[in-house]
């Protein structure tokens, strides 16, 4: 839309500088002649322009511009025209009154319209997408394992470890000490039970050696 808009400016300021250079082309600058004099002594106008001399005295004029043209002889009232289409410098006398009477008129180029401007385009902005950030995952704590106090005995149950402990280390010599004191109370019943396992041993090897010397003579 403002593209359209800034094209439709430009045509019509195109249009404007055209007819404001033909309206110039068709401009006039009017010189008075008077008192012998031609007022003003020196124009400018763009070429394609026309002059128009009129005569403001009493006594006939007229303009002779070299390269150009001239004028009618001009009586009092009375204007004439010339229209310059060269550019440059042009002396110009009166035709009646020859270098009494003299004057210049400058011709310039026409102004040549400026370029029509381009309309520019905006550049179309580019969005920017803005970076995803990452979440950064929060660090795992190892959980601390604290040590567990070792369980001491309590000193009540050592003591009454060793309270205990000590009857039984004690009794030791009483049981030692029983047997010596019932030694002497043996009866004779106990000895002879322990003398006859022998005497039946000493039987068994008078036997045996009767038999081996009865043997051993059999066998002679």
């Amino acid at each position: 839309m403002s593209a359209r808009a800034a094209r439709l400016a430009a045509l019509s300021a195109l249009f404007l500088l055209s007819a404001l250079a033909s309206t110039a082309a068709a401009a006039a600058t009017t010189v008075n002649i008077q008192g012998f004099a031609f007022s003003p002594a020196t124009v400018s106008i763009t070429v394609g322009d026309t002059v128009t001399w009129t005569n403001k005295d009493a006594a006939a004029h007229s303009a002779v511009v070299a390269g150009v043209g001239q004028t009618q002889v001009l009586a009092q009232n009375q204007s004439g025209s010339l229209t310059f289409n060269t550019v440059g410098t042009f002396p110009y006398i009166c035709g009646i009154h020859l270098q009494a009477m003299m004057g210049t008129v400058i011709v310039r180029a026409a102004a040549t319209a400026p370029p029509t401007p381009q309309p520019t385009v905006a550049p179309t902005a580019v969005r920017t997408v803005a970076p995803t950030t990452e979440p950064t995952a929060s660090p795992t704590t190892t959980p601390t394992i604290e040590p567990t106090p070792s369980a001491s005995p309590s000193p009540t149950v050592a003591a009454t470890a060793e309270a205990t402990a000590a009857p039984t280390a004690t009794l030791a010599p009483v049981a030692a000490a029983r047997p010596s004191q019932v030694a002497p109370a043996r009866t004779a019943a106990s000895d002879s039970s322990d003398s006859t396992p022998l005497l039946i041993g000493g039987a068994v090897l008078a036997f045996l050696a009767v038999a081996a010397v009865a043997l051993a003579r059999m066998r002679r």
